[in-house]
């Protein structure tokens, strides 16, 4: 039995399953045979059978005929599953139906025109564009509405001749025509001149949609216009207004400042209205967002009140923390209220909001201290926050005291007391001396000593406190004052130091480390390079040799190279750390160090090594990375790509091009072809050909 047979006797029978099969398998023929018959399956009343027969002939689009078949189906007919199906079918056809398409519209009535504008609209093609341009202007109003909606849709992919299109639209008489062209202006982003959207500010069908253009444009005149829409605007309506008020006040400072300089002319019942929309719980969080918005961008005293009881609410608390900053001071009594809410995440905003504030207003910096005492870490470390940047001088001993109380209030404590011993020097000096080395006040100390620095006339002092300090009982204050002896320009300090190599605390001995690589003497010189090369060698802590490896790369003593080199075939994480270092050396890693570290046999390794040193210039450097596009993991075959299309030359490109016919990754294949641009672009060589295409690489 003939294909054409099967298929008309598959058609006929009441079996949909066997329907779909056979309309199915004739995408898999070479030609086909009756192709009337899968216009009787396009209009089959099964919406499988319909969707398989879609796809069949869209295999079969390169044929004329095909494409008549499915052009005749926009014709008049009763079957709307036939109609609605080929338009799938035609919009699925791409460009090469555009031709047909546009033959055949002087064949069609408005119904089937209007169906040609939904199969450019699904279609998307900005190629499709200069027929939309014909279809605007058809003789039929419905037509031309669907037409410019088309225009705005397909327009995502050429905006400006979409746009231009659109804008002679907004001259249609048609009042639905001008909305459907100003919501796809809208959509589109346009940015139209004011004077082309003053007249149609007023008109009452385009309403809000002419706002919220107008307030894109920037133009001073439109906050005018828009303060004043707040008093006509109904239900959405509103919600819009208030947004194009936002928009303009976000795009344009002189819109801003003209809207800020209007705000008296707002009546009170409309901005009553705003703040009840602020504050609305049922309300759409978006409109609520505009509102709070308007309110603090307004300026009106009673929106912070509202503003602060949105703080705790995850969908609003920017925009009211937006609002409360544009407030300033006037929202001063109401985040100090906020300040003691039951929502701790109320609170902390509250705090935060008024840390800015604290120094000029007492209110603020109470609320601020009041909130140390808070039992939410949270809210405390808001409160050290705000008083590092406006606290007094007894807020030094706040912070002190904090130091120890968990993680995350720790990290804003020691914040709160490097700001507060830079603003108040005497006072910190005072801190110190109060402090025992022993005590656990001496953490606080010796972030004191490093903020107050060396030089001053207590400098001998303060290095024989933090000596001390290192035979105290607190690790964290160990910790400190070895962050602190690593700021001494003394050669003294080394000692002590080194000393703290040994200390049973992995967390001192790490501080220890990181203290040599920081360690300078009066002459500039790196001090602990001894000292670290022997922790890089010798040590069986893993974590404590990459320390020093890393402090090694900070001082870029060239003493300390041969002993990075020798990390570089161990443990991963040694490694990379060799490796980071060796990088800020001068002369680098040379070619045999290079082939040491591609060797490794962890790729993180090898990936460090290619990065570290695609910018240095050992000899052979194209030859080595090329070695690497034959590498077993294919994200170090992408890596030596991508680096090699960067270094460029002849050597690069002869090894890209040689293994884009060999890989079998899309990936690799994909980053070898950019390369391959990437080289030909920095030698200045003119391509004779296209970039080089996934499409056409063979495949293994």
């Amino acid at each position: 039995m003939s294909d054409g047979a099967a298929l008309e006797q598959a058609l006929a029978t009441g079996d949909v399953e066997e329907r779909r099969r056979e309309v199915a398998r004739l995408r898999t023929l070479p030609t086909l045979a009756r192709p009337e018959l899968l216009l009787t399956a396009l209009g089959d009343v099964d919406w499988r059978v319909r969707k398989e027969a879609v796809l069949s002939l869209v295999a079969f689009a390169d044929k004329a005929e095909v494409l008549e078949l499915l052009l005749g189906a926009l014709r008049p007919n009763d079957n709307v599953g036939l109609r609605n199906s080929a338009v799938e079918a035609l919009a699925s056809c791409g460009v090469s139906a555009l031709p047909s398409l546009a033959r055949a519209l002087g064949a069609l009535d408005p119904d089937g025109r209007k169906l040609v504008v939904d199969v450019l609209c699904k279609g998307g093609r900005p190629e499709s564009l200069p027929l939309l341009r014909s279809l605007v202007r058809d003789p039929d109003v419905n037509v031309r509405g669907a037409a410019v909606e088309a225009v705005a849709t397909v327009g995502n992919g050429c905006a400006e001749e979409a746009i231009a299109i659109l804008d002679a639209c907004l001259d249609a008489p048609e009042p639905f025509v001008r909305l459907a062209a100003l919501d796809g202006l809208n959509r589109l982003g346009a940015i139209l001149p004011w004077e082309r959207l003053a007249p149609l500010v007023g008109d009452p069908v385009l309403g809000s949609r002419a706002l919220i253009a107008a307030a894109r444009c920037g133009a001073e005149p439109a906050a005018d216009v828009l303060l004043l829409a707040l008093g006509s605007a109904r239900d959405l309506g509103f919600s819009e207004v208030l947004g194009a008020i936002i928009e303009l006040a976000r795009t344009s400072p002189a819109g801003r400042a003209r809207l800020q300089a209007g705000a008296g002319k707002v009546s009170r019942d409309d901005m009553d209205r705003v703040l009840r929309l602020a504050g609305d719980e049922l309300a759409l969080p978006q409109a609520r967002r505009h509102a709070l918005g308007v309110a603090g961008l307004l300026r009106a005293a009673a929106a912070a009140v509202v503003a602060v009881s949105a703080l705790s609410d995850d969908a609003l608390a920017e925009e009211a923390e937006l609002a409360l900053a544009e407030l300033g001071s006037v929202a001063v009594p109401a985040l100090v209220a906020g300040a003691d809410g039951s929502s701790w995440e109320q609170r902390a905003a509250c705090i935060a909001l008024l840390g800015p504030m604290a120094a000029v207003e007492p209110d603020a910096a109470a609320a601020a201290k009041r909130a140390l005492q808070d039992p939410v870490p949270e809210v405390v470390a808001a409160a050290l926050d705000a008083l590092s940047a406006a606290g007094d001088r007894s807020a030094l001993g706040d912070a002190a005291r904090l130091l120890s109380a968990g993680p995350r209030v720790t990290q804003a404590a020691h914040r709160a007391l490097v700001a507060l011993a830079r603003r108040h020097p005497a006072d910190a000096e005072k801190l110190v001396q109060a402090a025992s080395p022993k005590g656990a006040e001496a953490e606080a100390a010796a972030i004191a000593i490093e903020v107050l620095g060396p030089g001053r006339p207590q400098a001998r002092a303060h290095l024989d406190f933090l000596a001390a300090a290192l035979d105290g009982p607190f690790p964290s204050a160990r910790a400190a004052a070895l962050s602190a002896l690593s700021a001494m320009v003394d050669a003294s300090a080394l000692e002590p130091v080194a000393f703290a190599l040994s200390d049973e605390e992995p967390l001192v001995r790490l501080a220890a480390v990181r203290a040599l690589g920081r360690l300078r003497g009066s002459d500039g010189r790196a001090l602990g390079v001894e000292r670290l090369t022997e922790v890089a060698r010798s040590t069986t802590e893993v974590v404590l040799a990459a320390a020093a490896a890393r402090a090694l790369g900070e001082v870029a003593d060239s003493r300390a190279a041969p002993v990075l080199s020798g990390l570089i075939d161990r443990q991963p994480i040694l490694a990379v750390a060799a490796i980071e270092a060796l990088s800020r050396y001068e002369q680098g890693l040379g070619r045999e160090a290079f082939t040491q570290a591609l060797g490794h046999a962890d790729t993180e390794v090898v990936k460090t090594a290619m990065r570290a040193l695609s910018t240095g210039t050992p000899a052979g450097m194209a030859e080595l990375l090329a070695g690497c596009l034959d590498h077993r993991e294919w994200d170090v075959r992408r890596l030596a790509a991508e680096l090699m299309g960067s270094l460029g030359g002849d050597t690069a490109l002869a090894a890209l091009r040689g293994r884009l016919s060999l890989e079998a990754h899309d990936l690799v294949c994909e980053a070898i072809a950019h390369a391959i641009a990437e080289a030909e672009g920095a030698s200045g060589r003119r391509r004779t050909a296209p970039p080089p295409s996934l499409r056409g690489v063979p495949r293994r």
